[in-house]
């Protein structure tokens, strides 16, 4: 019984495959946490979309129906009605805004593929300097007998 061995062929083409797989791997990770984190964003502006839509509206709709229930209701001049209901809009916009800054510094980069992408340089950096390259093969799939005809 003889001790089988893989060549030194066959281990190189081995890690090789290996290596394709694990950077094919990592770029999808990398695509995947940078998906993630443009929706992260994405949530974040629009709310300070619906911060300025709303401030807008409001404005434009409810503003001068509030100023006159103050007018009638506390017996407040115009002016200080006007006053009032501009710093409650103001407040909202405030919590509109501190939310949709929260949801923007929330989205990061693709921080778990660049530690994986710099482990697998640290490795292939410790091979061997010499390590012969390994010709690039290309498969092609078998013909079967049904698409032969």
């Amino acid at each position: 019984m003889t001790d089988e061995r893989p060549s030194l062929g066959r281990l190189v083409t081995g890690i090789t495959g290996e290596l394709s797989t694990l950077v094919r791997s990592e770029i999808e990770l990398a695509k995947a946490e940078v998906k993630r984190s443009a929706q992260k964003g994405v949530a974040g502006s629009a709310l300070f979309i619906a911060a300025a839509v709303l401030l807008v509206m409001a404005w434009l709709l409810i503003t001068f129906a509030l100023v006159y229930v103050l007018i009638e209701v506390a017996d407040l001049p115009a002016w200080a009605s006007f006053l009032i209901i501009a710093g409650g809009y103001l407040l909202v916009a405030a919590i509109l805004v501190a939310v949709g800054y929260t949801q923007v510094k929330r989205a990061k980069g693709p921080e778990r593929a660049k530690a994986e992408m710099q482990r697998t340089k640290r490795i292939v950096e410790s091979l061997p300097p010499n390590t012969p390259p390994v010709p690039v093969t290309v498969r092609t799939p078998a013909k079967s007998d049904s698409t032969r005809a």
